[in-house]
């Protein structure tokens, strides 16, 4: 008999520690403004949003130049003296012939200028002493709807991306550099 009064008496333990934890809840709720709850309808499917793009497609694009050059343009090509003059000059005439008439492009390379760098073309050539730091610095200065960055540097998209920015991979770029 005593253990069917000692079952009974932890049912209404049991109970009474759910109905203070209910009764906690509730005031809780209140206290934040919530009342009581909504009466229970059926749920219904929400599908996911997909992130508004712009009308416009980005009209200035920043690209990481070596980047570009090592890891999209030399595909099964001797990497010797990649970073030099013809290489460059390569990917600027590429980028000279980007589909999209109106955008702005920026070539930036690790660097100081050398003297054969001076050109006439669509794209326009910097270097820097760190390409990265110039990409983030213009980035910043810049409304991130329009820009794109061109790199597959994981750590520069990351921060791009932090920022707004639309990264895109150098194959894809080039694929949109009409080739003559």
């Amino acid at each position: 008999m005593e253990s069917i009064g000692s079952l009974v008496r932890g049912v209404f333990e049991a109970a009474g520690i759910v109905a203070l934890f209910v009764a906690g809840g509730l005031a809780y709720a209140a206290a934040l403004g919530g009342g009581a709850l909504p009466a229970a309808r059926p749920a219904l499917y929400h599908p996911p949003v997909e992130p508004e793009r712009p009308e416009i497609p980005p009209r200035v694009w920043l690209v990481d130049g070596y980047n570009v050059l090592n890891v999209a343009m030399l595909g099964g090509r001797a990497r010797e003296g990649w970073w030099t003059g013809p290489f460059r000059d390569e990917l600027l005439g590429r980028a000279d012939a980007f589909e999209e008439e109106a955008a702005e492009i920026w070539v930036v390379f690790d660097g100081a200028m050398p003297p054969d760098a001076e050109r006439v073309g669509r794209a326009r050539p910097v270097f820097a002493p760190s390409a990265d730091a110039w990409l983030l610095a213009r980035i910043r200065e810049r409304d991130p709807a329009q820009v794109a960055l061109v790199t597959a540097d994981r750590e520069l998209a990351a921060s791009a991306r932090h920022r707004g920015v639309e990264v895109v991979a150098p194959a894809a770029f080039l694929a949109r550099c009409r080739v003559s």
